[in-house]
């Protein structure tokens, strides 16, 4: 009595583990994006916070990250670059708004996208139109979803939003 697997039983094997691998690789791929971007939404929101009580002491936006109650940190190995391991960060003003732009490089697998919570100040003081985007474009107030046909940006857009890219 020989003991042992047949050629047809290993080949059996070998196409279900690689059809498990087809499927669960994408979706893998997928929340690890999603978590490298909870690092830039968490630190988005910080900056956020500051930004707002820096204008209510001051009466103007914050210029630079200097300026803020919380520590932004360099990104390692560039300098004067600010944000995380994943993300950089910028801020900016543009009239009574507020921008905070934290762009992920997927320079290894080619292009990038942003993430950008919008503020804005209103004519009473008042703060509001948190505003959330993510967006194939790295400048601010640009928040178009507009992406090449199954973009990378896009998927990892709609991943980062719920499917929402805009207002999440």
């Amino acid at each position: 009595m020989n003991k042992g697997f047949t050629l047809i039983e290993l080949l059996v094997v070998v196409l279900i583990v690689g059809i498990l691998s087809a499927v669960a690789l994408p979706q893998y791929t997928t929340a690890v994006e999603k978590a490298r971007s909870a690092e830039a939404l968490t630190l988005m929101s910080a900056v956020a916070g500051s930004a707002e009580r820096y204008l209510l002491q001051k009466d103007v936006w914050p210029t630079d990250f200097a300026k803020l109650d919380v520590e932004v940190p360099l990104v390692k190995g560039k300098t004067g670059v600010y944000g995380g391991k994943n993300f950089s960060i910028t801020m900016g003003t543009s009239g009574s708004n507020f921008y905070i732009t934290a762009v992920r490089d997927l320079s290894a697998t080619g292009g990038q996208y942003s993430l950008q919570t919008v503020l804005t100040e209103n004519s009473n003081g008042t703060i509001s139109s948190l505003r959330r985007c993510c967006s194939g474009a790295a400048t601010a107030g640009s928040c178009t979803t507009t992406f090449t046909a199954d973009s990378k940006q896009e998927k990892f857009c709609n991943a980062v939003s719920n499917g929402k890219p805009t207002d999440f």
